[in-house]
């Protein structure tokens, strides 16, 4: 086994030997900084959450409950976290129950290949709840921005055909605050703190979810 000491000397085929000029003072400053902003933007999205997400929770648990499906999408790294809540839901979080039928709508990449080469890209993720949602289910839309054009595609089909529509989006103020019945913001100016934000959120919703199911089940 090559140890650590050994393993941390060796970056892109160079040997470093321990360097503590200005390149390590820089990439410690952006650790710290990175970390700390995460920090912070995760303590101010404190009251955002404790207002939305157990509204989102018992709308999530009521679709479950009444036969209804949860439908997850986004892009880049959206489309991941899209997918990481939908395993959640199906599989387990906190505690054993039945598995939850949670669909991401970013997985099947003939599906969406053949909807952007024969329609267009912003059809992708509402191409698929035209086939498969049905009034009672629920959709989530995330986009870090709250303008991306196939996520607000995506919602809009869905209220108009009895789908509850939700997000997690960025700041407020932008499109897809007007298609959600409830969304959840991240006051935060980047990409990658929003997501780090909006998996956190992830996960306590699946919580909140299994915990409202489980207590109508017993």
């Amino acid at each position: 086994m090559v140890s650590f000491r050994l393993a941390c000397r060796f970056v892109g085929g160079r040997l470093y030997r321990n360097e503590k000029g200005p390149k390590l003072i820089r990439f410690k400053s952006y650790i710290e900084q990175h970390i700390r902003d995460s920090i912070a933007a995760k303590t101010a999205f404190i009251p955002t959450c404790l207002e939305v997400l157990p509204l989102m929770a018992g709308r999530i648990a009521g679709a479950f409950a009444a036969d209804g499906r949860l439908f997850i999408f986004g892009n880049g790294g959206s489309a991941a976290d899209a997918q990481h809540i939908a395993a959640e839901f199906v599989n387990r979080l906190k505690r054993e129950r039945r598995a939850l039928p949670a669909i991401a709508l970013t997985t099947d990449s003939s599906i969406l290949t053949s909807i952007a080469n024969d329609s267009e890209f912003d059809e992708i993720f509402a191409r698929q709840l035209s086939a498969l949602g049905r009034p009672g289910d629920v959709a989530l839309g995330i986009s870090t921005s709250g303008r991306s054009p196939n996520v607000l595609r995506a919602l809009k089909l869905a209220r108009e055909n009895g789908i509850g529509t939700l997000g997690f989006a960025g700041v407020p103020g932008a499109e897809m605050d007007d298609l959600c019945d409830c969304i959840l913001h991240v006051q935060s100016p980047t990409t990658a703190i929003i997501q780090e934000c909006h998996i956190t959120a992830g996960h306590i919703l699946c919580a909140l979810s299994e915990d409202v199911l489980l207590g109508s089940e017993k």
